[in-house]
């Protein structure tokens, strides 16, 4: 098996040239920009285009015919060296001709970070990186493969050393996002015995011509036709058809693990009408297709589906099951449904390979799958990039229009592409995650990431430089490895800023309806915060609370309960006053430079002594010193959400720069206090509203874990699933036995340190955890009393 960190990664596409992609206008009319040598053509610089290629996910948007599904192509290329043909030069290019001996061929390439191993293999076959330890490989034309050496000078590899790095390189898997699992498969076919006539259209086709033959020469004149249907056609939607079925064989037989004797047996039974036999045959199929497949870990929109098949008399059909307990036929539901599926179960039969990482490539995988179903398939990637139960970390990059194919969590994983006009070809649209508009919104209709609305779990802020501050550093934290349990999931829960009128969206959301969204609210420690916190008490159907008072955190109130590093003399109300002042004077002066069109010696007349001095005049609130320093100084006062974005922009823009102002660690450190005890709030939130009794929710933890996660998981999740254990027993002496059961469990099994690591033993921990379901009822029983429960 691939350990973690053995990997080849590419961190870069190199793209001239090649169909929509000319090359990269914008680096060449930068002031300062240097030409450089091996990319010049007859004399003229013309750069590659760039796009960068995240180590797990890569979601590439962009309007239509912008050059989006050229940028997988261009990976395959490089990846393969199959492919690159003339015919596919830039059309747009001055460089396109049909003259003799002026043709030329477009050109890819990669970017590839290597870990020691194999950066030791490709020095030991003589094969040049650049300075910084990389490999740029090109492939300027078929068969010939260059890589760019620490002098910046293309060298052209041997026919060896060429054969050496193919097999290092990451091998590319093309997702076929056009075709559905079938409705049926032939049971022939599973049973390895003769093709037969899977399909009804096919078998009632050829019993009417059967039908219509009454003499000799009626026999002879069908002839034809009767082979066509029995044979097949090479029609496209032939062709479709055999790979639909091809799906449903891997999703039985590889996925599923049936042995090809089962169905023969079942292939005699049927035809030997006994009906028990059959039924008991059926039975442990859908067991064993319910057992491997385990759709209802990902399709959230009913816990309780199951795939299952019926037999007919030359086939197995698939049908649905609900959580009603009804059975439907593919054509009962949804298109977008039968696609989510084909795309599970094609990345569960593929065999991805064991010695190296893998690259998968999608094209569009968001046009028949509904918003749910495709926040479902964007936990499929998650899960295939970074398997749980696996030491492997592999690539994704794929194609959408679709604002539910993008993470919330991780805006830097978007990359934007734009086609310019005339000659400029796909350029790629830097920093677009940061200025939320054009190209980004012609691309997915608007940004995500800054939603107003409410949705399935919702954090109720006072404005909007909170929504924009928690997700910007929720972003960051992530980023920087913060364990997601301890981060909002920002595809599950919306900020909503509600300002004053905060009590009265909580009524909207849970006052009215029976099934209620989990809901936690943030305000501030003024007294406008104090006032909404009053009105959520009082208000709500019938006089009742919205949501319980320990749902509510006043920032003033959680701050005093935790260990912040905030400038002294400050007193925290608001989310603001977790910044650092050094660090928000920088953030202002941004500010500055960027509305008020100031230059950087003008900006720099506000200093963190005008903020400081200011302090006690407001009572300790940052937030207020620095808007009263900032008027003073620039006759002008400064926004909360543009303050937030600029902050935002420069923790992005200074990583790593050992001149940036001191306070951005205790930056880090503060946010990470208060989103960890908001995501705690919502997890509680969401304990609560189960509908069902505390034992069945206990037991639909540990069950629907174990299922899910049965040969392995990483620390944070284990984690995760205890937490919740917790949340959902009573503040009872019972419910403390199983706390400190979870809590055991967390010690023994390290789970607090090292987040993304596997559990170890994890065979025993999951018999620990599925004993954690009895302690309570014995405690209640009296069976623990006088039981070192330190053991």
């Amino acid at each position: 098996m691939m350990s973690k960190g053995a990997l080849v990664r590419v961190r870069q596409v190199w793209i001239r040239f090649y169909k929509s992609f000319n090359f990269d206008y914008e680096l060449k009319a930068m002031p300062g920009a240097k030409p450089v040598p091996w990319q010049q053509v007859d004399g003229v610089w013309m750069p590659h285009v760039r796009i960068p290629i995240e180590p797990d996910i890569t979601a590439v948007v962009g309007a239509n015919e912008s050059g989006k599904t050229h940028l997988l192509d261009a990976i395959r290329i490089a990846l393969t060296g199959t492919g690159l043909r003339q015919r596919d030069f830039c059309r747009s290019s001055t460089l396109f001709s049909v003259e003799h001996g002026s043709r030329r061929f477009p050109e890819v390439g990669l970017t590839l970070e290597l870990d020691t191993g194999e950066a030791d293999a490709v020095d030991k076959q003589g094969i040049p990186r650049r300075k910084n330890g990389e490999l740029l490989l090109l492939r300027p034309e078929p068969d010939v493969v260059a890589v760019v050496n620490r002098d910046d000078d293309r060298v052209i590899l041997a026919d060896e050393q060429v054969s050496a790095l193919q097999g290092l390189l990451p091998h590319p898997h093309e997702l076929n996002t056009e075709i559905a699992l079938p409705d049926s498969v032939s049971i022939a076919k599973l049973a390895n015995n003769g093709g037969g006539l899977a399909g009804r259209k096919k078998r009632s086709a050829l019993l009417d011509l059967f039908a219509s033959i009454t003499t000799a020469e009626d026999v002879t004149k069908s002839a034809p036709s009767v082979l066509a249907l029995v044979n097949g056609d090479n029609s496209s939607e032939s062709a479709r058809w055999q790979q639909e079925q091809q799906l449903g064989l891997d999703l039985l037989v590889k996925i599923a693990r049936i042995e090809e004797s089962s169905f023969r047996e079942l292939q005699s039974a049927i035809a030997e009408e006994r009906e028990g036999l059959v039924n008991g045959l059926i039975q442990e199929m859908n067991n064993s297709i319910a057992r491997h497949l385990n759709v209802s870990r990902w399709w959230s929109q009913d816990s309780e589906f199951q795939l299952r098949v019926s037999p007919r008399e030359h086939e197995l059909v698939f049908t649905i099951r609900d959580r009603t307990g009804t059975d439907y036929s593919f054509t009962e539901r949804s298109r977008g449904l039968r696609y989510f599926l084909s795309y599970y179960v094609q990345l569960l039969a593929h065999e991805r390979p064991i010695a190296k990482p893998e690259v998968l490539l999608m094209d569009e995988p968001d046009a028949y799958p509904s918003a749910s179903g495709q926040q479902d398939l964007l936990r499929v990637l998650e899960h295939y990039a970074r398997p749980d139960d696996e030491d492997r970390e592999d690539q994704v990059v794929y194609v959408t229009h679709s604002p539910f194919l993008i993470n919330r969590n991780a805006g830097h994983r978007v990359r934007v592409v734009d086609k310019g006009s005339r000659d400029e070809g796909t350029r790629h649209v830097k920093d677009a995650t940061r200025n939320h508009y054009e190209p980004l919104r012609t691309s997915l209709g608007a940004f995500v990431a800054e939603t107003a609305f409410i949705g399935g779990d919702n954090l109720f802020v006072e404005g909007i430089a909170d929504q924009v501050l928690l997700a910007g550093m929720n972003m960051r934290l992530l980023r920087a490895g913060t364990a997601p349990s301890r981060c909002l999931d920002l595809n599950q829960v919306t900020i909503v800023p509600g300002g004053s009128n905060i009590p009265y969206m909580l009524y909207l959301a849970r006052g009215r309806d029976r099934v209620k969204p989990a809901c936690v609210v943030l305000v501030d420690g003024d007294s406008a915060g104090e006032t909404a916190r009053k009105q959520i008490r009082k208000g709500g159907a019938h006089g009742r609370p919205t949501v319980a008072d320990d749902l509510v955190v006043q920032v003033t109130d959680w701050s005093t309960a935790v260990s912040l590093e905030v400038s002294e003399g400050v007193f925290v109300r608001e989310p603001e006053d977790l910044v650092p002042a050094a660090v928000a004077v920088t953030a202002a002066r941004r500010y500055a430079r960027a509305f008020l069109g100031l230059d950087e010696e003008s900006a720099k007349r506000l200093g963190e002594d005008d903020v400081t001095g200011l302090l006690q005049a407001t009572d300790g609130s940052l937030w207020d010193a620095l808007d009263k320093a900032f008027e003073s100084v620039f006759n002008t006062r400064i926004s909360k959400a543009g303050f937030a974005k600029e902050l935002l922009a420069f923790l992005a823009d200074s990583e790593g720069d050992a001149s940036r102002p001191p306070g951005v660690p205790a930056l880090d450190k503060n946010f990470g206090l208060l989103i960890e005890h908001l995501a705690d709030r919502l997890s509680l939130a969401q304990e609560r509203e189960s509908d069902s009794r505390r034992d069945q929710r206990l037991d639909r933890i540990i069950d629907t874990f174990t299922a899910d996660h049965s040969s392995g998981c990483t620390r944070d999740r284990a984690l995760t699933v205890l937490k919740r254990v917790d949340a959902a027993v009573d503040d009872s002496t019972a419910g403390d036995v199983v706390r400190a059961e979870t809590a055991r469990l967390r010690r023994e099994f390290k789970l607090a340190s090292e987040p993304l690591k596997n559990v170890d033993d994890y065979p025993d921990f999951l018999e620990r955890l599925g004993n954690v379901r009895h302690l309570e009822r014995l405690r209640n029983q009296g069976v623990l009393a006088g039981v070192n429960r330190d053991r």
